[in-house]
């Protein structure tokens, strides 16, 4: 059985990410890049979440999309000591609908290189951070830092269900250092009580039908 047939046995809300529909379409980076792709994307971001604002509908879909691609990869890292690439270009990735994508990949790194699976990530997302800012007014830093937010919060997610809490916080720390080697974002953090303090906001919170997540930092 492979890891990911291990990870879905045990955590099947990865299905949708891992396993795609019968009307999933396969892409390649560079068509997740393109403007077309993204404008689509942006446009059912705005349409599903009720999202006035172009900008707030992109950040949203990258936070979405991040989310989606590393997820099950950080997991098999801290549940099943092995390290998924996280090179985008390397895999499998499957177009949902226009908003949601999902990822699975059969390339490994050697044990123990989260930075380089980190740093691979940030090489993958650079195209799509390049297009989100050339068709709205978002800036890099603060989509990179929703893409480190969620190296970090898939780790520390992983941790607390395989009660594996300082492997965890070692794997999000060294994803971000490696995301990190090229690029610029908010290096990992807890709090005083071991939480992990994100750095980035998702957006939800000006969609009418939902409010601010718990731990956003838009609270502060």
């Amino acid at each position: 059985m492979s890891v990911f047939a291990q990870l879905l046995a045990q955590y099947p809300r990865f299905a949708d990410t891992l396993v795609p529909r019968a009307d999933s379409q396969p892409i390649d980076l560079e068509t997740l890049s393109e403007p077309s792709t993204v404008i689509a994307a942006i446009g059912a971001g705005q349409r599903i979440f009720q999202l006035r604002q172009p900008k707030h509908a992109g950040q949203l879909w990258f936070y979405s999309l991040c989310n989606a691609l590393v997820a099950p990869s950080v997991t098999v890292m801290v549940e099943f000591d092995e390290v998924p690439s996280l090179d985008i270009g390397e895999g499998m990735l499957h177009r949902v609908d226009d908003f949601w994508f999902g990822f699975s990949t059969t390339a490994r790194r050697s044990p123990g290189d989260y930075r380089g699976s980190g740093m691979a990530f940030g090489a993958s997302m650079s195209g799509v951070v390049d297009t989100l800012c050339a068709l709205t007014d978002l800036r890099p830093a603060p989509l990179w830092a929703v893409a480190a937010d969620c190296l970090a919060m898939a780790a520390v997610q992983a941790g607390e269900e395989a009660f594996e809490e300082d492997l965890a916080a070692t794997v999000a720390t060294e994803l971000v250092d490696g995301l990190n080697t090229r690029h610029t974002a908010p290096a990992v953090r807890f709090d005083a009580s071991g939480h992990l303090r994100r750095a980035s906001c998702c957006m939800i919170f000006h969609s009418p039908s939902a409010g601010m997540c718990l731990s956003c930092p838009a609270k502060v």
